[in-house]
């Protein structure tokens, strides 16, 4: 069986979680880190919407959650140059995935400060990059 110890329940305060998968294949691996009960919740319900969007839209789309609420969802679209300035970006992306990121993440900044994040594609190099600056931000 396969035992995924997560960092703490709901809260930092709380005793330690664990995910117990139903069978001996886990849907899920922490790749970096350690999870906790919240992140793994923001990951399902992150990912069930950005798979919705995608679906309706035709178009790559991402999600940023933080407490198992959206702070910003999005599908691929041009982005205008301010808007990416404002993002702290040199110049828009071009790649649909890195837009959808962009436009969800940019719903609102100051909610998406340590959130989850969701995209219904694989990771482009320029999403990756963008991914990678931000975490240094």
């Amino acid at each position: 069986m396969v035992d995924i110890r997560l960092r703490y329940g709901s809260n930092p305060h709380q005793e330690f979680a664990r995910l117990l998968p139903p069978s001996d294949v886990s849907p899920l691996r922490v790749l970096n880190g350690e999870a906790s009960y919240i992140n793994i919740l923001d990951a399902l319900t992150g990912w069930q919407l950005v798979r919705e969007l995608a679906d309706v839209t035709g178009k790559p789309a991402a999600a940023s959650f933080k407490h198992v609420s959206p702070a910003g969802a999005a599908v691929a679209g041009p982005i205008p140059a301010d808007f990416a300035q404002s993002q702290f970006l040199s110049k828009p992306p071009t790649d649909p995935v890195a837009q959808a990121y962009v436009r969800a993440r940019g719903g609102d900044r100051m909610s998406s400060f340590g959130d989850a994040v969701a995209i219904s594609h694989p990771v482009t190099e320029e999403l990756a990059l963008i991914l990678r600056r931000r975490s240094r931000i």
